[in-house]
């Protein structure tokens, strides 16, 4: 896994600045205005959905444990996937919605 680079200068990020790309859009090094790419969205929506859904579903249902538990459990999921994300991040220097690229 890799962090992702500027769209302009082309500067790989530190795991810190990726995770603190979540507050501020712009490029630690030229000050550049970063955008997720669609594809991007995609590889970043999919692990945290199968993390945070899989994993609780199982728990919940089959472990019969109590509740305070499994929110504990999902707690701890969501900051896995939350912590991982910056590795799936791709930049570009246009908006793009949707799937439009697929």
């Amino acid at each position: 896994m890799k962090l992702p680079n500027c769209w302009s200068c082309n500067h790989t990020y530190k795991y810190s600045e990726a995770l603190k790309f979540f507050w501020s859009k712009e490029c630690p090094k030229c000050g550049k205005r970063q955008t997720l790419s669609s594809k991007s969205n995609l590889r970043t929506m999919i692990p945290t959905l199968l993390i945070l859904f899989l994993p609780g579903y199982f728990i919940r249902y089959y472990l019969e444990i109590a509740f305070i538990s499994y929110v504990y459990i999902g707690i701890g999921l969501f900051l896995i996937a939350m912590l991982l994300t910056p590795f799936f991040f791709e930049f570009t220097n246009k908006s793009e919605s949707g799937l439009s690229n697929y």
